[in-house]
């Protein structure tokens, strides 16, 4: 038996020319790639919507105003998101998974991560589709990528140094 979380959810029937929201568009894709719509994957949506940028598995369960699903949901659902183009991971530089919405109506971007602080900065997309399109010609198919920028942000290069830290460390 189906639960009513799994498939009488409101936004089950909605259609990508209906979306009006990202959580409505998100819901969408779902359906699209013939994933069930329930009560936590609406959650991980509306939470990741409300981001401003790229945030950690850990954190966006902690802003789980209900606590409407556990850890392990919250990895599995952005697992298949991420199967499906509906999020997009990078990384700090410490190798911590970050994701954000990607809906397909925002231009490629990239990240600017500081290695001290770990203030994320969204960098505009520069033409790395000329390599791809390269590689298509050669044969391959499903091409990704990933790009991620580090560098030490000009508010840490001007803060004073604190003792016993050495510069570049996790203040």
């Amino acid at each position: 038996m189906i639960s009513a979380t799994q498939s009488n959810h409101p936004l089950a029937g909605v259609s990508p020319a209906q979306a009006t929201s990202p959580v409505e568009a998100g819901c969408a894709k779902l359906r699209e790639s013939g994933l069930r719509i329930t009560q936590p994957r609406v959650a991980l949506l509306t939470a990741l919507a409300r981001q401003d940028g790229p945030v950690s598995i850990e954190r966006l369960h902690a802003t789980l105003k209900d606590r409407s699903c556990d850890l392990v949901t919250v990895y599995r659902c952005l697992s298949a998101f991420e199967g499906i183009g509906l999020v997009r991971r990078s990384f700090l530089h410490s190798g911590t998974s970050l994701y954000e919405l990607t809906l397909g109506n925002q231009p490629q971007h990239y990240h600017l991560v500081c290695k001290s602080c770990g203030q994320t900065e969204r960098v505009d997309y520069f033409p790395i589709h000329g390599m791809e399109t390269v590689l298509r010609e050669r044969g391959y198919t499903q091409l990704t990528h990933l790009v991620e920028f580090f560098g030490i942000c000009p508010k840490c290069q001007s803060a004073p140094p604190r003792r016993g830290v050495s510069p570049g460390a996790k203040r």
